[in-house]
């Protein structure tokens, strides 16, 4: 009869303990992260007795109370809630973030509560380090002069920030998962620097028109088919001419204008004209000399007015990186060739890498100073002067007012089939600074490039590579687990790689706080999964801008503490109850 006291007394302190179990589940239903648990139960010991009544096999027991066997933690995935926080984390499936604490011990948490701490750490909500595979990309650099402005600008500190606060980061595509022992704490750099990538390959595409263009000229008769003759005794002039020599004309006509100038060697000038006869010549008879200083010969120039295609022109201009991270200019000037062959044509290029040197003003006119007229265009009388560029070390844009300096300048040719396809393209070798640019116009006897034909109508476009220097904007986080650095170019770069645990058991982790768990002899040790090379992975996805909500069921958990507390009733009864019957034993015998 004693032993139901202690029956009872075991049944009270098993289902505290399930009470206990469950009210800690209630008091954490909104804890970010947190896994309920499941209070489990077994008996003490029990006694066998032998029944000779029944015969030798048959047996009853008689147990002897209960105790609390364990708690068994609920590994269901909670909900994910949507938050304003880039680091807050969530894994989607099984797995543990792994943080360090202090002593570098080691725990594993579903709460993805992260930040970065005045230290650049990223850390939890108690301080504890996140773990992860860093990239070690990003090396001290000492900013360029030009780039400090505005570095102190964006980031508000000033100009002579020391140049070891400064990195410079290197572009990966992705962080390679490391083993367990390479996990440290995750720390990102303050202040970083993307350095410019200069532009190297830059490929067209696009149609050069080879219509033909009819227009009004004007051409330089050569000299070769100029006769100039002095009649002495009249003083007057005899100039017949033809276009024997004169190949720039290409389709003259009977009726031809021929403008003629007679310049004497004091610069008194005399002009006259004539016009082509049908041998394509002309002649100019008994011209007046009185007006002219014959006693020197005469210099005689001729121009003819004539209709015929003039060569058409395209050009493309595009901006490239330059190796210190300008934006400077690549110029390609097409000219058709004039005639052109039977079939497709041919045009001759012009290729420049600009460089921005300086505005293009004009400057004030100062009478007390001597202008060099091989520097200098003078408007004294309009109160200025502008400088004169040499035109094969610059360019002047006096649309926008900027000079260039031009710093690669080459020419080539491309010869086109006859139905627009590129034959042949003698591209020359260009430099964009101090390093290469390889532009590309297309294969041959292709269409992937700049086509020639009045038939087509291909839009233009353009590739390149090369990109602009930027500084940091800000972490974040990109699907594949990476810490990414964000910057003003537009180019993110991974930083480190969060690390996702698992253990063969982790039913035997045990608890250290209501979300931090540890190890255990019971769980083994923490391991990452390999995919079929090999290579370590993450084995779950981890999300961003998400946290997983508590896995407790509050309607499951008030119906368990109903059925806990009823059980500690009944367990408390028992004791009473055999406390009746011992004091009914102790009167019987009175």
């Amino acid at each position: 009869m004693n032993s139901s006291f202690y029956n009872g007394i075991s049944g009270t302190k098993t289902h505290q303990f399930g009470i206990d179990v469950w009210a800690n589940n209630i008091a954490n239903v909104n804890t970010t992260g947190f896994k309920s648990s499941t209070p489990e139960f077994a008996s003490i010991f029990a006694t066998t007795l032998t029944s000779s009544y029944f015969g030798s096999n048959v047996t009853s027991d008689i147990g002897y109370g209960s105790r609390a066997q364990s708690s068994a933690i609920n590994l269901t995935q909670g909900s994910f809630q949507n938050t304003d926080n880039v680091f807050d984390l969530a894994i989607g499936g099984e797995g543990w973030f792994g943080v360090q604490g202090a002593g570098s011990q080691a725990y594993y948490t579903r709460s993805g509560t992260f930040s970065i701490d005045a230290n650049g750490n990223m850390v939890d909500a108690g301080g504890n380090y996140l773990l992860g595979t860093l990239g070690n990309n990003y090396t001290p650099t000492t900013l360029p002069e030009e780039v400090m402005k505005d570095f102190g600008s964006y980031y508000g500190i000033n100009n002579n920030v020391l140049a070891a606060q400064v990195y410079a980061v290197s572009q990966l595509q992705d962080i390679a998962l490391g083993p367990i022992a390479q996990q440290s704490k995750i720390t990102l750099p303050d202040y970083l620097y993307y350095p410019p990538i200069p532009t190297q390959n830059i490929s067209y595409k696009g149609n050069l028109d080879p219509k033909i263009i009819v227009e009004s000229v004007d051409i330089a008769v050569n000299e070769n088919d100029i006769t100039t003759t002095l009649n002495t005794a009249s003083n007057t002039l005899s100039i017949t001419g033809n276009l024997t020599n004169t190949t720039e004309a290409l389709n003259p006509k009977e009726g031809d204008l021929i403008s003629v100038v007679i310049t004497d060697h004091t610069g008194q000038t005399k002009k006259t004209s004539a016009y082509l006869d049908e041998n394509l010549a002309w002649n100019l008879v008994g011209i007046d000399a009185s007006e002219l200083d014959t006693s020197e010969p005469l210099t005689t120039v001729a121009t003819l007015s004539t209709m015929q295609e003039v060569p058409n022109v395209e050009t493309f201009t595009t901006s490239i990186i330059s190796p210190t991270g300008e934006k400077d200019t690549l110029s390609m000037v097409f000219t058709k060739q004039i005639p052109q062959p039977a079939s497709g044509n041919v045009w001759d290029g012009v290729f420049q890498v600009r460089t921005f040197y300086e505005d293009y003003v004009r400057e004030e006119y100062d009478e007390t100073v001597t202008y060099d007229p091989n520097e200098y265009e003078v408007h004294a009388d309009m109160g200025y002067v502008i400088k004169i560029y040499d035109p094969a070390q610059f360019y002047v844009d006096k649309t926008t007012n900027k000079v260039y300096e031009i710093t690669d300048s080459q020419t080539g040719q491309l010869t086109f089939g006859g139905a627009g396809q590129l034959l042949e393209s003698t591209i020359p070798a260009m430099r964009n600074g101090g390093a290469a640019l390889n532009i590309f116009l297309g294969t041959a006897n292709n269409y992937d490039g700049l086509t020639s034909s009045t038939n087509l109508d291909t839009s233009r476009s353009f590739t390149q590579d090369g990109q602009i220097a930027g500084l940091l904007k800000g972490y974040g986080m990109d699907e594949r687990g990476n810490v990414v650095a964000e910057f003003t170019n537009g180019r993110s770069v991974p930083m480190a790689k969060v690390a996702v645990y698992h253990f063969q058991n982790d039913q035997g982790l045990t608890r250290a706080t209501s979300s931090l768990f540890q190890a255990s002899s019971n769980s083994g040790d923490p391991l990452f999964y390999t995919d079929a090379e090999g290579n370590f992975i993450l084995g779950s996805k981890v999300f961003s801008n998400r946290l997983e909500s508590s896995n407790v069921n509050l309607a499951t958990a008030l119906t368990e503490l109903i059925v806990m507390q009823k059980a500690f009733d009944a367990n408390a009864k028992s004791i009473t109850t055999s406390d009746q019957m011992i004091q009914n034993a102790i009167q019987m015998k009175r």
